[in-house]
């Protein structure tokens, strides 16, 4: 026969599991709240003109900051799915801090910068690319850098990873109407280009030790 000791404590295990399972339920419902918050806010900035984004610079960084903290302290609470998508946001975003710091920096030409422009992707209206073409003008600018990148200087890399931080912005604005076998090659296309520049960086580095030591 049970007795009413061994029956409380059952009773007790099963509600502190439902509970526990509860409150996982719920983070996860917020985390994915705060994920679509942050994706929402992702697009609406991408989609301002540099301009705009270069006056309001400080504001967003701060603004990015506050939307990521959460979500950064309960990354391993995600779903696997929604920990992928906020990956890949993240990376969208540096690659977009780093193109708009840059710009702020250096002073591009604009004839110049459309002729990168169609070089590298066949339009200099990168922000009116149709998603299903988005995933084709990767592939051409990563041809072009293949091609080229070591009879590019500096001068050349800026303006190169400044056109394919354009085609980062134009992703991250057309995320959801992306399918996913475009988001896989578009990623791998940008780990790629990230790592063919530090490969030139850490070449040029390299080069300057050489030219110090003589």
């Amino acid at each position: 026969m049970i007795n009413k000791s061994t029956v409380t404590k059952c009773v007790l295990a099963i509600a502190f599991v439902g509970f526990s399972f509860g409150a996982q339920a719920q983070t996860q419902s917020q985390l994915e709240k705060d994920l679509a918050a942050f994706r929402s806010w992702m697009q609406t900035k991408a989609g301002l003109a540099d301009s705009t984004i270069r006056q309001e610079w400080p504001t967003v960084k701060k603004e990015y900051r506050e939307l990521t903290y959460s979500l950064d302290q309960n990354t391993r609470k995600m779903s696997s799915k929604s920990r992928e998508e906020y990956s890949e946001l993240k990376s969208d975003y540096k690659a977009w801090e780093e193109r708009n710091e840059t710009r702020q920096a250096v002073s591009l030409e604009r004839n110049e910068l459309e002729h990168w422009e169609k070089t590298m992707t066949g339009t200099t209206r990168i922000a009116s690319i149709k998603p299903a073409h988005l995933r084709d003008a990767f592939i051409l600018a990563l041809d072009v850098t293949r091609e080229h990148r070591r009879s590019w200087d500096l001068r050349d890399w800026e303006y190169a990873e400044f056109v394919v931080g354009e085609l980062y912005t134009r992703k991250t604005e057309v995320l959801d109407k992306l399918n996913n076998s475009d988001k896989i090659k578009i990623a791998a296309l940008q780990v790629e280009f990230a790592t063919l520049k530090k490969s030139r960086e850490a070449k040029d580095r390299y080069q300057e030790m050489r030219e110090e030591r003589r």
